[in-house]
């Protein structure tokens, strides 16, 4: 039977999800300055640049599912603290790791901690919100939170890169952590439900296997692990259809907007989650920026994420989520293709137009795919759903990376390989802004 404890509002409630939030995604973005640092003292490669981001986004996509049902079956106060402190001490780990196999594996063990807190964050919030325009109004700190984490990344991880060292940017997270821990364990409440929390471990390993697999073949362009990937992903959708408890609620995409949300965040992640990696390296190994200038330079970015952001969870509010969301799709789309005018002779303030298009248009998506994806969905289902919907933006952004990473490699310049990549993202963005608008105004 269901059992559900009550959540006390305490002070603390908000402060301890945003700040554990805050710190898990940040460390999505914050490595991207830092990469060609890392290349140079670690003697990398772009691949293994590129293994350094998606080390941790493959294994947060893989595992994120079931970090949300592990909540609901053990208590989503318990799994949400052991989350943090595996993350701050994993962070320990990346910062004194001196090879770059153990950098990529302290980077995975990372994502899998982070795949405890993102979703148990959100279900946390669910629960102690559950009126519908206080919920959004919430969310939409929480998506101001979790903007601002994503872009702050390259703002701050520059000048920490300069002054100390790529250590320093995984270092950083032993203070953020070890307040986090605290205001969790003083400021949450528990909730848990058993009944619907139930683990899929065949599905949590086809899971990792198919993701892992996508992700490897679009970086090594191994059509073999390719195929691995294809029938991983094939077996996976038949064990959760079958499983009476499945990881992934395949049959919740039979409600349009659930379905709609979870195809909008992949996108979202594979699209625009690139960007500040993409850029970062565009700034300082074609444009000469060192990793202090490329965050400011980021900057237009970095502001108009946060501020839309926020305001997007007071739009939802008072326009629904509905209206919202296809037209930040619009601007993001839109600022996907103005990167096409990007070269190294043009002057920074045309560079400023495609960022802050981007950074208008992700700070309005977020808040809204998360509330779409959550509506109408009973309260117990909250902590898989707001895994589901958080796992589809990992996973884009894991593949994205690989994919995106690969054109801006593989072009004759920088310049010309970064065109490709943002052409081929603002087409993803372009088809799933038409589908959107037209599958959430039927939903309506």
């Amino acid at each position: 039977m269901s059992q559900t404890k009550t959540v006390v509002r305490s002070p603390l409630l908000a402060v301890a999800v945003f700040v554990g939030s805050f710190m898990a995604l940040l460390d999505a973005s914050v490595v991207s300055v830092a990469l060609p640092t890392i290349q140079r003292e670690l003697h990398a490669e772009f691949t293994d640049l590129q293994w350094i981001v998606d080390g941790y986004t493959v294994a947060l996509a893989a595992v994120i599912l079931t970090g949300g049902i592990l909540g609901d079956r053990y208590g989503r106060k318990r799994i949400y603290l052991g989350g943090l402190a595996v993350f701050t001490i994993a962070s320990l780990a990346c910062g004194l790791a001196p090879t770059l196999g153990l950098l990529i594996a302290a980077r995975v063990v990372q994502g899998i901690a982070a795949a405890a807190v993102i979703p148990g964050g959100i279900a946390l919030l669910a629960h102690a919100y559950p009126e519908p325009r206080e919920r959004a109004r919430m969310m939409g700190a929480w998506g101001c939170v979790a903007g601002c984490a994503l872009v702050i990344g390259p703002l701050v991880g520059g000048p920490i890169t300069d002054a100390f060292g790529w250590p320093a940017i995984f270092l950083i997270n032993l203070p953020i952590g070890a307040f986090a821990v605290f205001a969790s364990y003083r400021g949450l409440g528990e909730s848990s439900d058993p009944a619907h929390g139930a683990l899929d471990l065949p599905g949590q390993v086809l899971g990792a296997l198919w993701i892992g697999s996508f992700t490897y073949a679009v970086i090594a362009s191994d059509a073999v692990v390719a195929v691995v990937g294809a029938l991983g992903l094939a077996a996976f959708i038949v064990v959760e259809l079958r499983a009476p408890h499945p990881m992934l609620p395949i049959r919740l995409f039979g409600k349009l907007r659930f379905a709609t949300s979870i195809l909008t965040s992949f996108v979202i992640g594979f699209a625009c989650y690139p960007l500040p990696v993409l850029i970062a390296v565009y700034l300082q190994q074609a444009w000469g920026s060192t990793a202090s200038t490329a965050g400011v330079q980021m900057l237009p970015y970095v502001i108009t994420n946060a501020v839309l952001a926020f305001f997007s969870g007071q739009l939802s509010a008072r326009f629904t989520a509905e209206r919202v969301l296809p037209i930040g799709l619009v601007i993001t789309t839109a600022g996907s293709f103005a990167f096409l005018l990007v070269d190294t002779a043009m002057p920074y303030w045309l560079l400023c137009v495609p960022l802050t298009l981007s950074g208008v248009g992700l700070g309005l998506s977020i808040t809204p795919t998360n509330v779409v994806g959550l509506a109408g969905l009973p309260a117990q289902r909250t902590g898989t759903a707001a895994g589901t919907v958080n796992a589809a933006r990992q996973v884009g952004m894991a593949l994205g990376i690989a994919a995106l990473g690969a054109l801006l490699d593989h072009g004759s310049t920088l310049s010309t390989g970064l065109r490709t990549a943002m052409a081929v993202g603002g087409a993803a963005l372009l088809a799933v802004t038409v589908l959107t608008a037209v599958t959430l105004r039927r939903a309506g």
